[in-house]
Formats: structure tokens, C-alpha cells, sequence
């Protein structure tokens, strides 16, 4: 029996499923079947990276947990608030690139991504994680960021990897102090994270060309 698949979460397994044939489900414009759900889930979480919205699609928390809005405010903060408003702000919507999520953790019984955000052309990539404590985030960049952070963490502080849950182990870089082109920092709000991107997006001039 063929399964019913919601036409996004098609579209998505057309671009990340190996050997993927389309006649083996029916497009259903309401629900996706459990199973493939399921399979999902699993797949995605051996076959990674794949772009924040396809995960989100189908890792979804359950219901009777606390913290079950955490993944969907987080999503929409690093992908249309980070990733579109700030790192990605000089490029037309069509050149975008999502968030990709590259591994995930779990704080609070709820699975939660690790994003990369990458820009190719300007050489900066951002590797981050919340657990709804605080965030974590490693840089690496071509160009030192040589500027004032104005003490939105600690600059001489180094980040044992064992605190940055789901970061690949090459991720987790030194401090700041040690190194302007590759460190990993602790930032404890949304408001500071933010922050923290507006000054390297103004530092990288990525010209703020978007609307709000």
C-alpha cells in the first residue's frame, strides 16, 4: 500500500533521499503517514546535513513535554532572524541558504539541532547550538574579526567540548583571546546572540538590503 505524504516533506525526500521514487507514495496536501515519519527521523539522522526546515518537518516533540515549544522558537530565531536578517541580508531571497543542521542534542527530553550557517563568498561559517540554557557558538573565519564585542562573553574563556553538546569535535575551538579567526563562546540570551551577529554582519559589511 502506497503511503500518504504531505507535499513538503515530498519535496523533501526527492532531495535528500537516495534512490528515491515518488511512485511509491500518494501527495497529500494534510498529513504524512507515521511510518515515514519515522523513517525520516532516522534517515536524516544518519545522512546529515540537511537544510533546518526538512528536519524541523519531521522532528517534531511530543506533545505532553514541557519545553516542546523551545524547537520551534529556536528554528524560527536562527533561520529567519540570524541566517535571513543578519548573515544573508545582502542576498536576494532566491540566493539564500538555509540553516543546515549538521547533528542534534537533546536538552529537556527535546531533540534540538546543531546549525551551521555558512557564507562561502565572504569565508565565515557559524556552528551553534542552544539547549535552552544558553548558547553556543564556534567561528571560524578567513578574515580576523578584529573589533569589540562589547563583553558579551568571556574573550579569554576556552570551551571544553564536553559543554557543547552535539558539536562535531573539530568544531570546538579556543578561545577568542587565542584566536580572532576560530573560537567558541558562550552567550546566555537570544539578545546577545543577536548582538553578536549584528556585529559581525556590520564588521564582514554584509549591507543590510531587506525590508522588515
Amino acid at each position: 500500500m502506497k503511503k500518504r505524504v504531505h507535499y513538503s516533506v515530498l519535496e523533501d525526500m526527492k532531495k535528500y533521499l537516495k534512490d528515491f521514487n515518488p511512485d511509491d507514495f500518494i501527495m497529500d496536501v494534510d498529513r504524512t503517514d507515521e511510518t515515514v515519519i519515522c523513517y525520516l527521523q532516522n534517515y536524516y539522522d544518519e545522512n546529515l546535513p540537511v537544510d533546518v526546515t526538512a528536519w524541523k518537518r519531521v522532528n517534531r516533540p511530543r506533545e505532553t513535554l514541557i519545553y516542546k515549544e523551545a524547537l520551534g522558537e529556536q528554528v524560527c530565531f536562527v533561520r529567519d532572524i540570524l541566517s535571513d536578517k543578519l548573515v544573508f541580508a545582502d542576498l536576494p531571497w532566491d540566493e539564500h541558504e538555509e540553516p543546515m543542521v549538521i547533528s542534534h542534542h537533546y536538552s529537556k527530553s527535546v531533540k534540538l539541532p546543531v546549525y551551521q550557517i555558512k557564507r562561502e563568498d565572504i569565508g565565515i561559517e557559524f556552528i551553534l547550538r542552544c539547549n535552552i540554557y544558553d548558547w553556543k557558538i564556534s567561528v571560524k573565519s578567513d578574515k580576523p574579526l578584529d573589533f569589540d564585542f562589547m563583553e558579551l562573553f568571556d574573550p579569554k574563556r576556552v570551551i571544553d567540548a564536553y559543554y557543547c553538546e552535539g558539536f562535531p569535535k573539530e568544531k570546538v575551538y579556543g578561545s577568542y583571546e587565542q584566536n580572532h579567526s576560530q573560537f567558541t563562546v558562550e552567550i546566555g540570551s537570544e539578545y546577545n546572540v543577536y548582538t553578536f551577529f549584528f556585529l559581525i554582519r556590520n564588521y564582514l559589511n554584509i549591507k543590510n538590503n531587506q525590508n522588515f
